[in-house]
């Protein structure tokens, strides 16, 4: 009896995997968080390649601007300037050179993000680390400071975006409003939608998001289970196969009720960054798995893919 009941929870459990797979598996995706640190024709199509198996449609608003992914994506391309500009800023210079609109590196940038700006090739920067706990790349630096505030006013006449990364803080919520009102036109994005203690997250975003109508996440990194995989701590917290916001184990239950409440402020990512771009398939299977099923189908297609064309302007 132990056994047939045994044979039974699996071929159950079979099944509930498959019907999540087949809800989720013909929506379109748009990537938010797709890394390409490489900018050669080569990576273009290999990552031209992945979009099309995995039925991604429109990727980027992170790294470093490539005129081989344009080339490659065309008006799919959410194409994002900077990050490569202001890392080599930090590496060289330290934190105090990402504040500085003087560093010889973020005045390149800017000068660079000019001319792109005019041409219309981009529309924003991303992704900005403003406070990352990351070992050998820790930093931290106030969310409000000259270069922040000169990477706004260039995205708020194009109505225009940047991704930060900043972690869970007592500032970030007074921070981000400010910015918010300062720059009303311009997208505030706010990378896997704040690392931090869920609870805590989820209260500070449904304070912001009450308060403003420019200001969003994105699901990529520790949410989700090939990310978390990475931080041991994780498996502790969430169990085996599990990130913060979702994983074998479906949508967490208050992740799932910001989004409902939130429906249009909040989009898919990737993050297939450091050393985990070989793994890109299994991160666009995890969403439409363990994630994208387990919402309505109207929010699912709004988190999907919609909100980002109506954020990024992009088309159908």
């Amino acid at each position: 009896m132990g056994l047939l009941r045994t044979s039974l929870f699996v071929v159950l459990s079979g099944s509930l995997v498959w019907a999540r797979i087949a809800v989720g598996s013909d929506v379109p995706i748009a990537d938010v968080h797709m890394h390409a640190y490489e900018k050669t024709a080569d990576e273009a199509e290999w990552f031209g390649s992945r979009f099309e198996k995995n039925g991604v449609k429109w990727a980027g608003g992170v790294g470093n601007y490539s005129e081989h992914m344009a080339n490659k994506l065309g008006q799919g391309y959410i194409a994002a300037f900077g990050q490569d500009y202001f890392m080599g800023a930090y590496k060289k210079y330290g934190p105090e050179g990402l504040v500085d609109l003087k560093n010889p590196l973020i005045k390149k940038m800017f000068e660079e993000a000019k001319v792109l700006f005019e041409a219309q090739k981009i529309k924003g920067f991303g992704e900005i680390h403003i406070d990352n706990e990351t070992p050998g790349a820790a930093r931290k630096i106030p969310l409000i400071n000259p270069v922040t505030l000169k990477m706004l006013e260039m995205t708020e006449p194009v109505a225009g975006f940047v991704q930060f990364h900043a972690q869970y803080s007592d500032t970030l919520e007074s921070d981000v409003l400010e910015l918010s009102n300062r720059f009303p036109r311009s997208k505030i994005i706010l990378a896997h939608c704040v690392p931090g203690k869920n609870r805590d997250v989820i209260r500070l975003l449904t304070r912001i998001f009450n308060r403003t109508q420019n200001v969003y996440c994105e699901t990529s990194g520790g949410n989700g289970p090939t990310h978390a995989s990475y931080r041991k701590r994780y498996e502790k917290i969430f169990g085996s196969g599990n990130g913060r916001m979702y994983g074998v184990g479906g949508l967490d239950q208050w992740w799932r009720k910001l989004i409902l409440r939130f429906p249009d402020r909040v989009m898919v990512g990737t993050d297939p960054c450091c050393g985990r771009k070989e793994r890109y398939d299994e991160l666009v299977h995890e969403l439409r798995t363990y994630f994208l099923p387990e919402l309505p189908e109207d929010v699912r297609d709004k988190v999907a893919y919609k909100n980002a064309l109506n954020i990024f302007g992009l088309p159908q």
